[in-house]
């Protein structure tokens, strides 16, 4: 079973490209804007990565994962952003905890890909140590 992914984007386009270059590798979700995927993370089942667009009308990238971390402590984050964008909010986050990883835009599809992997197996490490140990 592929890994569950949640991208957020306020622009359909760039979520459809996402959709084409890596929906066969992972399970994924759109989410138009950050009200959208706190709906979708509210009512599907728990995502083990969301990506986020930093500049989207209403909330800012950072307030979304921050949001999503709150209700899900294991989900790993990934925030998309502008070189400026960085020095607002993104750097603070990272060092925090927040974001598994910033990566930015224009962001290749394989770069993505990779990104995403990582936090998918960061993610089982996390489960792993806080699950119970069946073996």
């Amino acid at each position: 079973m592929n890994p569950r992914v949640l991208i957020i984007d306020d622009e359909v386009p760039i979520l459809n490209g996402i959709k084409l270059n890596l929906g066969r590798t992972f399970d994924l979700t759109l989410a138009n804007g950050g009200e959208e995927a706190l709906k979708a993370v509210e009512e599907e089942d728990p995502y083990e990565v969301v990506v986020s667009d930093m500049r989207m009308p209403g909330m800012t990238g950072v307030e979304v994962l921050a949001k999503i971390k709150s209700m899900h402590p294991t989900i790993q984050t990934i925030l998309l952003t502008g070189h400026a964008d960085f020095e607002f909010g993104g750097s603070q986050a990272l060092q925090s905890g927040q974001l598994f990883r910033i990566l930015s835009k224009p962001c290749p599809p394989n770069k993505l890909k990779e990104a995403i992997e990582a936090a998918v197996r960061a993610k089982a490490r996390k489960d792993g140590e806080s699950g119970s140990s069946d073996s």
